[in-house]
């Protein structure tokens, strides 16, 4: 039976380096949804600073007006809406002291 313990051990040799290949490709693919996900961070922010700035430029050039006070209230709706979702994704420890947030990465403006 030597053959068959040669063909385990060669098995045995061959499901190791498979192992090492598969850990390699996780981390790769890990560490690319880590800069997918920055990066669609950043995006997100710089378009929400973008889209507010236009907004608000609006508003400041209008008169004032009923209508235009109920929009604002309306964005601020929105707004506190997506808090609430975006709050869904906190972990426990993280949620426990929500006012010391800066912005995070990439808060200054653009």
């Amino acid at each position: 039976m030597p053959g068959n313990q040669e063909t385990i051990d060669t098995l045995r040799k061959k499901n190791q380096a498979l192992e090492r290949k598969l850990q390699y490709l996780e981390t790769v693919i890990e560490l690319h949804n880590i800069c997918t996900f920055e990066e669609n961070l950043h995006k997100f922010k710089l378009n929400v600073r973008s889209g507010l700035r236009q907004v608000a430029a609006e508003f400041q050039a209008m008169e004032y007006a009923p209508e235009n006070a109920e929009r604002v209230r309306d964005l601020i709706g929105f707004l506190q809406h997506v808090i609430k979702e975006l709050e869904r994704f906190l972990y426990p420890a993280a949620a426990q002291d929500e006012s010391a947030y800066t912005g995070g990465k990439g808060h200054e403006d653009a």
